[in-house]
């Protein structure tokens, strides 16, 4: 039975290899209580990653499977919900027909999340994690290595900001089914996998240089084999090893076939095909940068999806801190390109006072105002290209980018804010210009008319406005400016860009100098 004030609240899970379901009864994420767990094993990785799609036999296994998860969620009364998928059903090319089955079947909806919100959700889950351990990322920092059935995700945390960040598609299963069955077999084999492994996750190597942290924190669906492996106890949270420790185990393995393996370690077949992409992933990681100490932890993607799902109702200072290390990011991305950092923190602060003021009446929340504050940081990095027509540029670069905690639709939005900062809607002169989805279309005009103004008001990139206040009245916005430097450059652009901005929001933009 549930408890008095508390609210009962279900995570489902459709990864490659399982299907789990977590139910939980919670308050706020200091009070929150686990009353029921279930795993089902399925491979849809294998069948995904071979041939592109989810057989339907497996189809109506996982409707089936679903049905019973239903039947238990109204047993315990759950009120709210939440079902995403992973690698195995985001490749498949008979996704659509999948999630079709599943609502038809179940009445379930699936949220179907790219790989970048995949990675973050078990980065917080593991952040959290470490927090509780009291492991801190401050001064040595910490590179955390996240490894899934179809993909790796390598973030570097250093004074607990995001210094750098990346994914690859290079999961186990993944780079198992990379190799036909006789290659694997072969004496040729470790060799190879070492150097396909060091090939693909290369440009980590290039990117982090002579970086050196305390902690290298692994995770993903392997670490439980790995575990048993190394003789530990798979049931406690967080595990810290020696570094040499692992090297001595890796050093073992290396000379292993697959044979051999099984003979060893007393595991099954399909299990051993797993051990030596494991194995050898791990090796290369642990080669990219030096770290004293192996941290190990026991979180899943549904550990993940629980506590962003409470935190974000309930912890007001926990979403703010998942904030501030995503504008950490953000910022990381923009060094990468060498943007002006100074310009790019004036255009954020002037931009929030305006969203601010009028983010309640026009439909926006929390979610447009980090969406908001990308597109400020990251606007001009597209100069690192070009200087000439480096709004383009900037799209171009921010849509090739893999930004963990923003969706595929979210980064869509910053780029097209980006690109329309500098660039009118619907220019018939531009026929090259990026598409606005028709769903999209209100959101990027917003962000994108608040975004040029505010460039506007650093025009010289001078950062002569020290403070700015905002009033509405009258359908005018009205903008008083504080500083003792000319602003003429500023109120000139101010008055070529205001247009846009009345065009959308309906009011007029009114700049004014005050000498304080």
């Amino acid at each position: 039975m549930k408890r008095k004030n508390y609210t009962t609240f279900a995570a489902i899970h459709l990864g490659s290899e399982m299907i789990s379901m977590q139910i939980t009864e919670y308050r706020n994420t200091d009070r929150y209580k686990v009353i029921e767990r279930c795993n089902r094993r399925i491979r849809l990785g294998e069948a995904t990653f071979k041939n592109k799609i989810i057989p339907f036999k497996l189809v109506s296994e996982i409707c089936e499977i679903l049905q019973g998860f239903k039947l238990l969620m109204e047993e315990y009364g759950v009120e709210e919900y939440k079902m995403q998928a992973t690698t195995a059903v985001r490749e498949a090319s008979n996704q659509i027909f999948l999630l079709d089955q599943i609502y038809n079947k179940t009445g379930l909806i699936v949220d179907v999340v790219d790989m970048p919100m995949e990675i973050y959700t078990k980065y917080v889950a593991i952040r959290n994690t470490l927090k509780n351990e009291k492991l801190s990322s401050e001064r040595e920092g910490m590179l955390m290595m996240d490894i899934s059935s179809g993909g790796l995700g390598v973030t570097l945390v250093r004074d607990e900001k995001i210094a750098y960040q990346e994914n690859f598609h290079v999961g186990i299963i993944r780079t198992k089914e990379s190799f036909e069955r006789n290659r694997r077999e072969s004496m040729h084999f470790n060799k190879a996998l070492t150097e396909f492994l060091s090939s693909t996750i290369g440009s980590v190597r290039n990117e982090l240089g002579d970086e050196r942290v305390q902690y290298l924190v692994l995770s993903g669906t392997e670490t439980e084999l790995l575990l048993r492996m190394l003789g530990l106890d798979e049931e406690q949270l967080v595990h810290r090893i020696k570094a040499e420790k692992f090297h001595a185990f890796f050093d073992n393995m290396r000379q292993m076939n697959l044979p051999q393996l099984i003979q060893a370690y007393d595991i099954p077949e399909s299990t051993a095909e797993l051990v030596l992409p494991t194995v050898l992933l791990y090796e290369q990681l642990l080669h990219l940068i030096p770290a004293q100490e192996i941290i190990i932890t026991a979180d899943r993607f549904i550990d993940g999806m629980q506590l962003l799902h409470i935190g974000r109702k309930t912890n007001e200072a926990m979403r703010k801190a998942w904030e501030q290390e995503l504008i950490s990011l953000f910022h990381t991305i923009g060094k990468r390109y060498l943007y002006d950092r100074k310009h790019a923190q004036q255009v954020e602060r002037l931009s929030l006072i305006i969203f601010d003021k009028i983010a309640k009446s026009y439909g926006m929340g929390e979610h447009e105002r980090l969406l908001l504050r990308a597109a400020c940081i990251l606007h001009d990095i597209g100069k690192y290209i070009c200087m000439r027509s480096h709004s383009i540029y900037s799209y171009q670069l921010i849509m090739s980018t893999d930004i963990i905690g923003l969706s595929n639709n979210d980064k869509r939005i910053v780029a097209l804010a980006s690109y329309y900062h500098a660039n009118r809607l619907f220019d018939k002169t531009k026929p090259n210009a990026p598409q606005v989805p028709e769903n999209m279309i209100a959101v990027v005009a917003k962000l994108a008319a608040i975004v040029r103004l505010a460039d506007a008001l650093d025009r010289s990139y001078m950062q002569k406005i020290h403070s700015c206040t905002v009033t509405v009245r009258d359908n005018k916005l009205k903008l008083q400016a504080v500083s003792k430097d000319d602003l003429a450059l500023e109120i000139w652009t101010f008055t070529d860009k205001a247009a846009f901005f009345e065009e959308v929001y309906g009011m007029e933009p009114v700049l004014e100098r005050v000498n304080k």
